[in-house]
């Protein structure tokens, strides 16, 4: 089996495992913290997989994510430095999302979700603003509608 390793954050997000993807500085652990937060105050579950590196491996047509031991556990808070943290080891990615700078994202995109290869394998993917958590959580929210229709609301 074939692992890469990504610059991403992985979380569950109820029962979906959410790829963030963005540059350095860009608001994955920010959105991450905010997803995760989110989700357990609606009484679901919410959980870190990995933060910052993510190590991704195909498994019979699934993306499968977790994190490099070394970090396990551990999230980055800006300006105060690693932290530990509930993780679970690993998840199935169901949704890949890229944090871009905001002025770059269509105001009314044709078809908000795409599919993006990932490990191997077609995943579903929008674009979020980076370091805008409101509106990515609003973007997430109706991505997971969209894709999971009939699913409770996690976030």
């Amino acid at each position: 089996m074939t692992t890469q390793t990504v610059h991403a954050n992985c979380l569950i997000v109820g029962t979906r495992g959410l790829l963030l993807r963005a540059e350095a500085g860009g608001g994955k652990s920010s959105l991450s913290e905010i997803l995760i937060e989110t989700a357990i105050s609606k009484g679901n579950q919410g959980v870190l997989v990995a933060d910052d590196q993510v190590l991704l491996s195909a498994d019979r047509g699934r993306v499968i994510a977790s994190a490099p031991v070394t970090i396990s556990g551990k999230m980055e808070v800006r300006g105060f430095g690693l932290v530990d943290t509930p993780f679970q080891a690993r998840a199935c990615v169901h949704m890949l999302v890229d944090l871009v700078p905001l002025e770059t994202i269509e105001r009314l995109p044709e078809d908000p979700i795409t599919r993006k290869e990932i490990a191997g394998h077609p995943l579903p993917a929008m674009t979020c603003p980076e370091n805008r958590p409101d509106i990515s959580l609003r973007l997430i929210r109706w991505g997971f509608r969209s894709l999971f229709p009939g699913s409770p609301d996690y976030i």
